[in-house]
């Protein structure tokens, strides 16, 4: 049935559930579906029977706000994911519709239905079956109004096939001045960011050095001290390395806290394109998962979760093999997400593989053939950490 209150409009939706405690004029609301329609008790609602069919649902986004001032935002989504039995406990079963919000006691948090597919609008709802979810597209958490501090490692495919000019520039210009400014007088920098001219083709190495530059853009201008790592795979496997300013010690991950720290745009532009330069015909995925575990290491900060992005535009033909070293590397996903993008061909992709890599880390598999989608995508990630959870691999 559909309650709704015509004064402040405010409505819910509910199962109809027998029960001889309650007498024949009366109707007892639960108390979570009443805090999800914002009605309060005392309000008068209108009643009515819904007897369509119901919707089902292949994916949930779920929004998460802590309720108090001094929570830790920090690993929220790690925990929530921990947890998940808890809220399937308590919303599993129920009819969710979009704007619906709730309080989930074990984390403390505000929940918010902020997204779902097939997409929910108006007065519809669906009833939400966690298992069917888990064997379609999963469902994600993410924080909202919260910062969430992550860490990251950044892992570029430089084989020779990068360097293939058939990556269109279009409409990127906002991003591409925002970088500009970013790097103020540097001439390398500049030069680089000229070559992303609207309506040319950059080659795939391009396209990627610039998706590192925003992605790293983004992270200083987030200010909260994350640390970022890049590494480029082709046969071989190589770091980059960044000086501190303050110890004088060389490190593999820059510190995205000031300003100042963006003359590493200069040095990640140059690394990625020189790198394809020398790309041989060989791909590494499986050394460059195991180089990311020990910069992972490095970042000296296990509570804190990390982000890991793979870009590649081909198949992994060399070294060992990265499910493997996923399963050796990093038995405790708990606070880690992976995000798999492919750049290019799609029939030169191994996208089976992109896919079961993605879901093995909580994340997901992209694929993307011009600078707009691909610099869309490292921008969401460069601020969003969000946990997919499914089902049993």
């Amino acid at each position: 049935m559909i309650f709704e209150d015509p004064q402040s409009s405010f409505w819910g939706a509910a199962e109809i559930r027998k029960s001889k405690d309650v007498s024949q004029d009366q109707i007892v609301i639960d108390t979570l579906v009443l805090e999800a329609s914002l009605l309060m008790e005392g309000d008068e609602v209108e009643v009515t029977l819904f007897d369509e069919d119901m919707t089902a649902l292949e994916y949930v986004e779920f929004g998460l706000k802590p309720l108090s001032e001094d929570a830790n935002t920090e690993d929220l989504v790690s925990r929530a994911a921990e947890s998940v039995k808890s809220l399937e406990s308590l919303i599993g079963g129920r009819l969710v519709y979009p704007g619906m919000s709730f309080h989930w006691p074990e984390l403390n948090v505000k929940v918010e239905i902020l997204n779902t597919k097939p997409l929910l609008s108006g007065k519809s709802f669906a009833k939400l079956a966690f298992e069917a979810l888990r064997e379609k597209t999963g469902y994600q958490f993410k924080t909202v109004g919260v910062a969430s501090p992550f860490n990251a490692v950044l892992c570029i495919d430089t084989s020779g096939s990068m360097k293939t000019t058939d990556v269109p520039v279009q409409e990127i210009a906002h991003a591409r001045e925002g970088l500009k400014d970013l790097a103020g007088d540097n001439p390398e920098v500049q030069a680089f960011l000229n070559r992303f001219e609207e309506g040319r083709n950059v080659s795939r190495a391009e396209a990627a050095a610039m998706a590192v530059l925003l992605y790293l853009a983004e992270k200083v201008g987030r200010g909260y001290g994350e640390k970022v790592g890049v590494i480029t795979f082709e046969k071989e496997v190589s770091e980059m390395t960044f000086l501190d300013s303050e110890s004088g010690e060389v490190q593999p991950f820059v510190e995205c806290t000031g300003r100042e720290k963006a003359l590493g745009l200069q040095i990640i532009s140059t690394h990625v394109v020189d790198k394809v330069e020398e790309g041989g015909t060989l791909t590494d995925m499986g050394s460059a998962l195991n180089k990311a575990k020990d910069i992972m290491e490095e970042f000296g900060d296990p509570d804190k979760p990390t982000m890991l992005i793979l870009l590649t535009d081909g198949m992994t033909t060399s070294g060992p093999p990265p499910l493997k070293v996923l399963k050796d590397r990093f038995p405790d996903r708990g606070k880690l997400v992976i995000y798999c993008i492919g750049l290019g061909e799609r029939s030169e992709i191994d996208e089976e593989l992109m896919l079961a890599i993605a879901q093995y880390g909580n994340g997901s598999y992209r694929h993307v053939d011009n600078m707009r989608d691909l610099l869309e995508w490292y921008g969401r990630l460069a601020g969003e950490f969000a946990v997919v959870i499914r089902g049993s691999e």
